[in-house]
């Protein structure tokens, strides 16, 4: 039976003292660190080599007050050191012993080594050293119990009850063997390998689980839909959490009193902000004034929200006044109040894309769109009319899944000529928004929104590496 390096170690010790040992004892003579100790000696109990006893006793350990007092002395020997067989004044002893005073006082006449009288403390003794304390301070095992118990009282040591592991050999005869693990052509000749004892291998025990880096899977899959529009000539741009409502909805032509502008359904910030592009601005009164008929108010419009969808920044993006042709796409997170749940967060990605191109037609944005969807492996697509604030035409789109069948994907359409008048923008665009999660929960197999950002480890190691796309 193969003996490791540390395990003849431990025997050795134990042949050695010959005696019931403790692990403390072990850790000290076989110079084992202890968190290692107890798993050897279960296997050499287990070998048949040792025998193994734990009992309950008392541990007394050093408060840091004791640590202090052990290392400075305590305050009763340090005043006698002082006085040093002469009277002093009070406050000249208060001066040298500092907090301590008290303490010294208090043991010192206790233990009758002093007296205080006008104003003075006289020693009664030359010199003085507290041995009993010390020694019990050092070595608490084998001191006097009414010692121990009035350095407890004192708060140099604590006391707690305590599981001891007691070892002695199993037997007398004990034949110790180092294991090897390999044969070597040294050892045949010599014939040095009788003195060894040789490893069994176990055929069946699975490699060493060692866990690889790997991008996360949420990530991968970001990175992905990244990569198909910048494939297809789109530029990514990026906007601020912190949205002007101006950008979030005034300016895609949404006017002030839409329900989606209550709080129920934005997240308001404090504070409002300055509208510098007043020509912008005016502009923007003008075609909510004219086509919705109300009273545009600025202040509303200057109000703050985390932003509710990434086509504020492809309003931003309009109000720049790109060149003709741009196609740019953005994808970030949006917040929106709800209710938390395996379909809803209050915190999640959109995918905005924008195109501006002379003679860009619906149709064309249809194809763009299949195109995307194509590239995603979602080949069968197809669109159902709809509303959008700022779009029109506007569609939305579906893509057929095999387990799922029709499972709608985005919202899509050319952008209003109201929005392309106010930024003075003498082209057409077209503009297509989706929510990232729900897709990539279908490429995942994932049924719980919440598992993409999940931090459990064991669930992230589990997850394959590769998407099939």
């Amino acid at each position: 039976m193969g003996l490791s390096e540390n395990e003849i170690k431990i025997l050795k010790f134990l042949l050695e003292v010959k005696k019931r040992v403790n692990v403390d004892e072990i850790e000290k003579g076989a110079n084992i660190p202890k968190n290692s100790l107890y798993s050897l000696l279960q296997l050499l109990k287990d070998k048949g080599f040792v025998k193994l006893e734990e009992e309950e006793r008392i541990i007394y350990e050093l408060t840091p007050e004791g640590k202090k007092r052990l290392e400075e002395g305590l305050p009763e020997d340090r005043l006698i050191a002082i006085l040093n067989g002469n009277k002093m004044k009070i406050q000249d002893v208060k001066d040298k012993l500092g907090d301590d005073y008290n303490i010294a006082i208090s043991w010192a006449r206790k233990k009758r080594l002093i007296e205080i009288k006008n104003g003075e403390i006289i020693p009664l003794v030359n010199s003085f050293v507290s041995i009993e304390e010390i020694n019990a301070l050092k070595n608490p095992e084998n001191a006097d119990p009414n010692v121990l118990s009035a350095l407890e009282k004192r708060g140099l040591l604590t006391k707690k009850e305590a599981k001891v592991l007691y070892v002695q050999l199993a037997r007398e005869d004990v034949s110790i063997k180092p294991a090897i693990t390999y044969l070597s052509h040294d050892l045949l000749v010599s014939g040095n390998w009788r003195n060894y004892e040789f490893r069994e291998y176990n055929v069946e025990a699975l490699p060493p689980f060692v866990p690889i880096g790997k991008k996360h899977y949420f990530v991968e899959f970001l990175e992905k839909l990244r990569d198909i529009l910048k494939e297809l000539g789109f530029t990514e741009v990026t906007g601020n959490f912190i949205e002007e409502e101006f950008y979030n909805f005034d300016l895609l032509f949404q006017p002030q009193d839409h329900p989606a502008r209550e709080i129920h359904d934005s997240f308001s910030i404090p504070g409002s902000a300055k509208l510098t592009d007043y020509q912008l601005v005016e502009k923007v009164k003008e075609e909510h004034e004219k086509w919705w008929k109300y009273k545009w108010d600025e202040n509303i419009a200057k109000r703050l929200v985390l932003r509710s969808q990434t086509t504020a920044v492809t309003a931003r993006i309009l109000a720049s006044k790109p060149k003709v042709p741009t196609r740019v796409f953005v994808l970030g997170k949006v917040f929106r109040p709800d209710t938390i749940d395996a379909t809803h967060l209050m915190e999640f990605h959109q995918l905005d894309g924008l195109v501006i191109e002379s003679g860009f037609s619906f149709r064309d944005l249809l194809s763009l769109l299949k195109e995307i969807f194509n590239r995603l492996n979602i080949p069968q697509v197809k669109f159902k009319p709809a509303y959008f604030p700022f779009t029109e035409p506007s569609v939305e789109v579906y893509g057929h899944f095999e387990k799922l069948g029709w499972v709608e994907l985005c919202g899509a359409g050319l952008l209003r000529p109201e929005i392309m008048e106010s930024v003075g923008i003498d082209a057409p665009a077209g503009a297509w928004g989706m929510g990232v999660e729900r897709i990539a929960m279908l490429f995942l197999g994932i049924n719980d929104i919440r598992d993409l950002y999940s931090s459990d480890i064991e669930y992230l190691r589990s997850r394959k590496v590769e998407i099939e796309w």
